[in-house]
């Protein structure tokens, strides 16, 4: 069925080109609805269980969704400065989405004023006498509310704090939004040193022209890269427009597919056309390989003859490994950040459809221009140029050393899988970026100057009203806040607390030690009579049952965020004690953050899976759960060293780098399952399992070595990514495949030479006559799939018409079953004449004596016709069998009844012999 499907669009090829055609113009149809998704909702897990608490905080206290505008002048505070700022504030008023505007208009000024205490806005507009605006610069740098929040130390710098209520059903509000504020601030650039906004609608859009950028030039890229290795490694240039042409289908009906289920343009999803592009071509240099080496298979060349060879050899890994990889990518889904389920579903779909394409495209390719000659090496002979180097160099390691190259090698495992514990997680959007961005120097800048981007709330809830007019209370929440300024990981912190300790100690002649918790509810309701409801709505509900804590900080790893807020809640339980109030951490900076922590869990249960998933397969396949367990080793490998390298270097996991090692082991396994098949079939054809290794090796080398390199390549090309987590996603997945490749080479084949396999196909395959089946002795008790997996773990021969298969006098120790065909048994007498004993037919069991002790062969064994024999080696019939203990013990079962019976012949002969003698 694989050879019919791989040779479909060779026979069918009107059939195949409009199939192509037809799932193409389908596929427009869903390109034209594809949107594009930035927004942090792709960031944040669906089943966070502090979303309920977060919409409630947002209704009471306001959304967390703040821009922040900076503006740096070394005379900031003069007429001319505030003036544009006073318009500027204006302007940002207007906007619908706008749903408040703090800065040093808006912002409370509580000082005392020769013993009246004036809490009045900073300033409702510009002064125009430079004195006024000398006595509002010197209040906004005495203030703990505005000094860092609103206003630098230095005075040179200011903040305005724009609070955006986001329609989420709108997929360009952050486009808009971003212009509008864009628009207003362009005039004041000019005016002042340094003028930026920084928040969620720039980070949107920064991501989206990253994401254009990235495909206008990693695309080429990865283009350029695949037909310059392409043409080095298989020498024959018109092969590359093969993988050109299935990536180009892939990435068209893969878009299609994304339109059509509402899977957006995403920061990952943007990078699927270059992984078409690298992935996708794999199989089709595997395919072309085959095809060239069957080129040379006949007297001359034949494309038809050619494409049926390519569909025998590779057919079946093309398809084992399809499926893999399309496993790989979708057990991404199995985390619970959306913007990796999207790229799981849009990846595997991906894959699949390049399988489609491929099947479609290259036999319809080939059968018109395929290439006619090739100065590739037969599969038989060791490879030549650079392939040819690592060949020698790998054998050699494995011929030689195979006992150090195993001992280092775990080794290394060892000390990279120390590291891999050490790995970090971070999803912080502005992470995404590289250090060097701008978005990326303009958030430092904030941080440095004022009070960083970050924003999530801590919010205090008691059961009664008016709880948060009772100082008890107020000093739990002060005491809290005490402790986040110790912690040192915040910029800032803000609370109704710091209001009334500000009014307290500008109460009593501005004295620092008078900055706490008024000591009564009477002076705490006095004081609040102060303050307009507008003035403390973000900080305490109408009813005082609830106090909320504005915080601001620039900590972008999650393992250092939690680490503080883990410690944060466990001195918060300290603090509330018995006291009938809960406390909540909530935000959508902190949703995010939770998400990051799930994806070691989420890497960790997609890789189980797929190691699950793969080790069936392949014991399924080759009918072995060594098989199975062989097939893991050259792939965990790769793993291990990621995670190490990530640990070594710093790298986090993030959604870019934690999709690497499931990718990888579905793209290496690619590579092992054809070394496996290839060995496989040269068992068949070679007793020498050292040998079949070697044959195997050279055979696959090329595709091997050329896949893994244009992959690694094709990966290096997202270094020049505009993202940092892209770039990092591209470092790893190069670097693993290269350990794939190593590990498929050196490590595989020292391994192979110690077990054989039989494929499911060929056990399916097997034509065995019924009487070899029912018939023989050797196989009594045995099912017909046992009798056919002993075939095929056994060595199988060949013989013509008058050759010996036993030559008499000779010594070996091997024992035979007739497959086919019939043989005659003949001893030589005096004269040289051959003496007829009998014909065998098939199921004969003959040179079973052998078997137990070389002896040496007392008749011939003769072919009569073209037989198939079955060869039995003692020593490599238990290597063989040796993972088959139920099959070996049936087979040595049969064998100790059919010498006992052969004995027991013998004995009786004998017998009947001494009684003749004596009675004569």
């Amino acid at each position: 069925m694989v050879h019919e499907l791989l040779t479909f669009g060779a026979r069918h090829r009107l059939i195949s080109a409009l199939l192509v055609l037809a799932f193409s113009a389908i596929a427009i149809g869903g390109l034209l609805r594809l949107k594009i998704d930035t927004s942090y909702d792709s960031l944040i897990s669906e089943n966070d269980p502090g979303r309920p608490a977060y919409e409630a905080n947002i209704a009471e206290f306001g959304s967390d969704n703040t821009t922040i505008v900076y503006l740096r002048d070394d005379a900031l505070f003069t007429e001319k400065r505030l003036l544009l700022i006073e318009d500027l504030i204006a302007g940002l008023e207007e906007v619908e989405a706008v749903e408040r505007v703090e800065s040093l208009f808006s912002v409370l000024s509580i000082r005392d004023d020769e013993g009246m205490l004036d809490a009045s806005p900073l300033m409702d507009t510009t002064p125009e006498d430079a004195e006024e605006i000398e006595l509002i610069r010197a209040n906004a740098l005495y203030s703990p509310l505005i000094r860092n929040n609103f206003v630098s130390a230095d005075g040179k710098v200011t903040a305005v704090n724009i609070t955006v209520s986001r329609d989420r059903t709108d997929p360009n509000f952050n486009a808009s939004l971003n212009g509008e504020i864009e628009a207003l601030l362009d005039p004041l650039k000019p005016e002042f040193e340094q003028v930026f906004h920084i928040g969620p609608p720039r980070l949107n859009v920064e991501i989206e022209r990253g994401m254009f950028a990235d495909m206008q030039t990693l695309s080429p890229l990865s283009t350029m890269l695949l037909i310059g290795a392409i043409i080095f490694f298989l020498r024959t240039p018109s092969a590359a427009l093969i993988p050109m042409a299935t990536s180009v289908i892939s990435v068209l009906w893969t878009f299609g597919f994304m339109g059509y289920m509402g899977l957006p343009l995403t920061l990952l999803t943007a990078i699927v056309p270059s992984l078409i592009i690298v992935i996708g071509s794999t199989e089709d240099t595997h395919l072309l390989t085959a095809y060239l080496h069957g080129i040379k298979e006949g007297e001359k060349p034949d494309r038809g003859k050619a494409i049926s060879f390519m569909a025998h050899h590779v057919g079946m890994p093309i398809f084992i490994t399809s499926l893999t990889t399309t496993v790989g990518f979708m057990t991404n889904a199995l985390n619970d950040i959306p913007l990796i389920q999207g790229f799981a579903y849009a990846t595997a779909f991906a894959m699949s459809a390049n399988l489609v394409g491929t099947v479609l495209i290259v036999p319809l390719f080939l059968i018109f221009f395929g290439p006619r000659d090739t100065k590739l090496a037969p599969g038989d002979e060791r490879p030549g140029g650079i392939i040819g180097f690592v060949v020698r160099l790998l054998d050699g390691l494995a011929e030689r050393y195979s006992k150090w190259v195993i001992g280092v090698t775990v080794v290394v495992l060892g000390i990279f899988g120390g590291y891999a514990f050490t790995v970090g997680v971070s999803n912080d959007p502005l992470s995404y970026f590289r250090s060097d961005s701008p978005l990326v120097t303009d958030a430092t800048t904030l941080h440095r100057d004022l009070a960083g981007m970050q924003v999530f709330y801590l919010t205090l809830e008691a059961r009664e009203k008016d709880a948060f007019k009772e100082p008890a209370n107020l000093e739990r929440l002060a005491a809290i806040q005490a402790f986040m300024r110790d912690q040192g990981a915040y910029d800032k912190t803000i609370s109704l607390v710091d209001f009334l300790a500000l009014v307290n100690r500008e109460m009593n002649q501005g004295k620092p030690a008078f900055e706490r918790v008024p000591e009564s509810r009477d002076m705490v309701e006095q004081f609040l009579l102060m303050f307009r409801r507008g003035d403390i709505e973000r900080y305490v509900s109408s009813d005082f049952s609830r106090a909320n804590v504005v915080v601001r900080h620039n900590l972008s790893d999650s393992r250092d965020l939690n680490e503080k807020l883990d410690a944060l809640t466990a001195e918060i339980e300290a603090i509330l004690g018995d006291a009938e109030i809960s406390a909540s951490l909530t935000g959508e900076n902190l949703m995010i953050n939770r998400a990051a922590e799930s994806l070691f869990g989420g890497q960790v249960q997609s890789l189980v899976l797929l190691v699950i998933i793969i080790f069936i397969i392949m014991t399924f396949l080759f009918t072995s759960i060594t098989a199975g367990f062989l097939s893991l080793v050259p792939n965990a490998i790769p793993v291990i060293l990621n995670f190490g390298a990530m640990g070594l270097l710093g790298i986090p996991l993030n959604p870019g780098t934690a999709t690497v090692a499931v990718i990888a082991v579905g793209i290496a396994i690619d590579d092992t399952i054809h070394l496996l098949t290839r060995y496989n079939d040269e068992c068949r054809r070679n007793p020498d399992q050292a040998m079949a290794v070697r044959a195997t090796v050279w055979a696959e080398a090329v595709p091997v070595v050329s896949t893994s390199i244009s992959l690694a390549l094709g990966f290096v090309v997202l270094l020049f990514s505009n993202f940092a987590i892209v770039a990092q996603f591209g470092a790893l997945a190069a670097a693993t495949m290269i350990y794939a490749m190593l590990a498929d080479l050196l490590i595989t084949p020292i391994v192979l030479k110690h077990v054989r396999l039989a494929g499911i196909w060929e056990i399916v395959a097997l034509k065995i006559g019924r009487e070899v089946l029912e018939g023989s002795p050797l196989f009594v008790g045995m099912s017909p799939y046992q009798i056919k997996k002993t075939i095929l773990l056994s060595v199988v021969g060949d013989y013509g018409e008058g050759d010996a298969i036993v030559e008499e006098d000779k010594t070996d120790r091997a024992m035979y079953v007739l497959l086919s065909g019939s043989v005659d048994v003949v001893t030589e007498v005096e004269g040289g004449d051959a003496h007829f004993i009998e014909t065998l037919k098939p199921g004969a069991v003959f040179g079973e004596a052998g078997f137990v002790v070389g002896v040496k062969r007392t008749a011939s064994v003769i072919a009569r016709e073209e037989v198939q024999v079955l060869k039995l080696d003692p020593d490599k019939t238990a290597e063989s069998l040796r993972f088959y203990p139920g099959i070996a013990s049936r087979l040595h079962r049969n064998i100790s009844r059919i010498l006992g019976e052969r004995l027991a012949s013998v004995h009786e002969i004998l017998e009947t012999k001494a009684a003749s003698e004596g009675g004569g």
